[in-house]
């Protein structure tokens, strides 16, 4: 019974560990504090496995960008030819993080600080912004312009944390129940 009881009790404290953990952060300046929980959560470790793999963890947060671009350009017989593009532009910034531990147990790791934007280091665009007179994709292998360009809205995709060239998205911002 006592044996029941103690693996009762650990899988509570497990349960308990990842409901407790939590993510803040301000997209505008990169800060914040992503806890253990989330990150064992998004790759499955346990605490030796975050121990071991913390110094290899990294954050990076993205937003969308999503656009209604004409692509105009000329055909073969002289005729101009004319489709709308749905374009989805995404823009990803690296976030700068150090590992906090508390020293009271071990130099357990209780989670990482976010610590911003690193200086110089810029954004990485996932696919090509349009831009009006910029080159598009014409028809039939024929390249042409973008002739209009309408910013349709924006979207968060989130918080990311990566580790071993796999990124998971973290549960920030937190879901409207």
């Amino acid at each position: 019974m006592k044996i029941v009881r103690t693996a009762v009790a650990a899988a509570l404290f497990a349960v308990t560990a990842f409901a407790n953990a939590g993510v803040t952060f301000d997209p505008t300046t990169g800060v914040g504090f992503v806890g253990k929980g989330d990150v064992q959560l998004a790759f499955g470790w346990n605490n030796a496995q975050l121990q071991t793999n913390a110094a290899g963890v990294g954050f990076s947060y993205q937003v969308r960008q999503e656009y209604v671009a004409v692509c105009t350009w000329t055909t073969g017989e002289g005729h101009n030819g004319e489709k709308i593009h749905n374009v989805s532009h995404t823009l990803k910034y690296g976030a700068s993080s150090t590992v906090t531990y508390d020293a009271r147990t071990r130099n357990q790791i209780t989670g990482f600080n976010l610590t911003g934007y690193p200086t110089g280091s810029g954004e990485v665009s996932v696919g090509t912004e349009p831009l009006v007179g910029g080159p598009c994709p014409g028809n039939e292998g024929t390249d042409g312009t973008w002739s209009s360009v309408t910013p349709v809205g924006t979207g968060v995709d989130g918080l990311f944390v990566s580790y071993g060239g796999v990124e998971v998205r973290l549960n920030w911002p937190a879901p409207v129940l």
